[in-house]
C-alpha cells in the first residue's frame, strides 16, 4: 500500500478519505499480525536451539553445573510479575503498534495465583466439622420418667421392704403345732435430683458476627452435659453431688469354680444371668449386658481351637441378652440386668439459657449456661436383679477352675 501524505489527503473527499483510513488500518493489521507470526516464529527457533543445546550437552559433571547455573539465572528474570515486564517493554509494544517492524518484545513472566496480591476468592464449605462424643448408650437404653415443677422439694421418695429385718418363716406345720410367725418389715428411702450443667462465656460482637459459629455454641454446651449424664449414669459414686450410678446401685457378682474349659465372656454372662435368675427368676428376666467396646470385640473375636468364630454373628445377643456397648463402662467390667427395674427420672431435657453475671453487662459479655435435673434409681428391693463384675479376667480364670 502506497502511504499518502498530507498534501495528497487534503484533496481526498470524505468518502476517499474514509476508503483510505479503512486500507490504512487494515495494512497496519497486517503489519501487526505479521510481527507477531514473525516473533512466535523466532521464539520457536530459540527454544528449539535451547532444547538441542539440552539433548546434546556435555554429560560431563562440569558442564551439568554450568547448565544449571544458566538455569538459575535465567529463573531469577522469570520472578517478574506480567504487569512489570508489560511496562519495561511499553515503548517497543507502541513502535509495534505504529507499524515498525525493528522492534521485538518477549514478555516471559509466568501467570500466576500469586501475580494477584492480596487475594480474596476462597470456597467457604457449609457448617462446622463436629466433634467425636459417646454413643448415648445406657441412657438411650433405660426407661426414663419425666419429673415436672410441682411441690417434690426436688427429692425422689419411695418405700421398699426392709430385708434385712425381714423374715420369711413359712415351714412345714404337724398337726396341733402352732404356725410360725414371719416379720415384715418396710422403710422408707429417698433420693436427690442432681444437677449437671456447663456454662460458656461469649462476647455480643461473637454472636453478631458469627452466626454460624455461634449456632453450634448451645449444641457444643449441650452435648457436655449429656456425656456427663452418661458418665455418671455407669460411674456415679453417690458422693457430693454425683449420681448413684449402676455400678454403685448393684450387688457384684462372686464367680465360682465351674470347670468350664477355656472359659470366655459368654460364658460368664451366661453364669451372671443363671446367678440373678437362680432366686428371683419368678420376678426377674435379665435383658441386657453392659461392656466396653474392647471386652465386646473380646467377646466377638473368639475363636475355638479350628479357629472358627465362637460368637454367632447371626444373632449378636448373648442367649437372651442384649449385648450395650456403653464405652463408660470400664474395660474388663460388665454389668447384666433387667432393665425394667432400673429407672431415670429427669426433669425435661437440656435447658439452655443465656444472662450477664458480674460485669459482663458492661463488657458486652454474655454466658450461655446448661443445665439438666436427674436421678437414677434402682430400688432396694430391686438391686437383686442386677449383678455386676469388676474384673472380667479374674472372673473368668475361676469360672475355668
Amino acid at each position: 500500500m502506497v502511504i499518502k501524505t498530507t498534501a495528497e489527503l487534503e484533496v481526498l473527499t470524505t468518502a476517499e478519505l474514509d476508503q483510505y483510513k479503512a486500507e490504512l488500518k487494515a495494512h497496519e493489521d497486517t503489519l501487526v499480525a505479521k510481527q507477531i507470526s514473525e516473533a512466535t516464529e523466532i521464539v520457536k527457533a530459540e527454544m528449539q536451539k535451547e532444547i538441542e543445546k539440552v539433548t546434546t550437552a556435555n554429560k560431563e559433571l562440569s558442564e551439568q553445573i554450568e547448565q544449571l547455573k544458566e538455569k538459575s539465572e535465567m529463573s531469577k528474570e522469570v520472578g517478574k510479575t506480567l504487569v512489570e515486564e508489560i511496562k519495561e517493554s511499553k515503548e517497543a509494544l507502541k513502535s509495534i503498534a505504529k507499524g515498525e517492524t525493528t522492534k521485538e518484545v518477549v514478555i516471559k513472566a509466568d501467570t500466576l495465583r500469586a501475580s494477584i496480591a492480596t487475594n480474596p476468592h476462597n470456597l467457604l464449605l457449609d457448617g462446622i466439622g463436629q466433634l467425636a462424643r459417646k454413643a448415648r448408650s445406657l441412657y438411650e437404653f433405660f426407661p426414663k420418667v419425666q419429673v415436672g415443677n410441682g411441690n417434690h422439694n426436688g427429692t425422689i421418695a419411695y418405700i421398699d421392704w426392709d430385708e434385712a429385718t425381714t423374715v420369711e418363716a413359712a415351714a412345714m406345720v404337724a398337726e396341733g403345732a402352732a404356725f410360725p410367725e414371719s416379720t415384715a418389715k418396710f422403710k422408707g428411702y429417698t433420693l436427690p435430683l442432681r444437677k449437671i450443667g456447663d456454662t460458656l462465656p461469649v462476647s455480643e460482637e461473637f454472636l453478631e458476627d458469627e452466626t454460624m459459629a455461634a449456632a453450634e455454641l448451645d449444641l457444643f454446651l449441650s452435648a457436655n452435659v449429656e456425656n456427663k449424664i452418661d458418665e455418671q449414669l455407669v460411674n456415679g459414686d453417690n458422693t457430693g453431688e454425683n449420681l448413684k450410678g449402676i455400678f454403685a446401685s448393684v450387688p457384684a457378682f462372686t464367680a465360682a469354680a465351674s470347670g468350664i474349659t477355656d472359659a470366655n465372656i459368654y460364658d460368664l454372662a451366661i453364669k451372671v444371668m443363671e446367678s440373678i435368675t437362680a432366686t428371683g427368676g419368678a420376678k426377674y428376666r435379665p435383658d441386657f449386658v453392659a461392656m466396653n467396646i474392647s471386652d465386646i470385640n473380646k467377646l466377638k473375636l473368639k475363636k475355638d481351637s479350628q479357629n472358627n468364630y465362637i460368637f454367632d454373628r447371626q444373632d449378636e445377643r448373648l442367649s437372651q441378652l442384649n449385648i450395650i456397648e456403653d464405652n463408660n463402662v470400664t474395660a474388663n467390667s460388665l454389668v447384666v440386668g433387667d432393665s425394667r427395674f432400673a429407672r431415670v427420672y429427669e426433669m425435661g431435657g437440656v435447658v439452655l439459657s443465656k444472662g450477664s453475671v458480674n460485669a459482663q453487662f458492661t463488657e458486652d459479655m454474655m454466658t450461655i449456661k446448661a443445665r439438666k435435673r436427674l436421678a437414677f434409681l434402682i430400688r432396694e428391693a430391686d438391686k437383686t436383679g442386677f449383678k455386676k463384675v469388676t474384673s472380667i479376667s479374674a472372673a473368668l480364670v475361676t469360672l475355668a477352675t
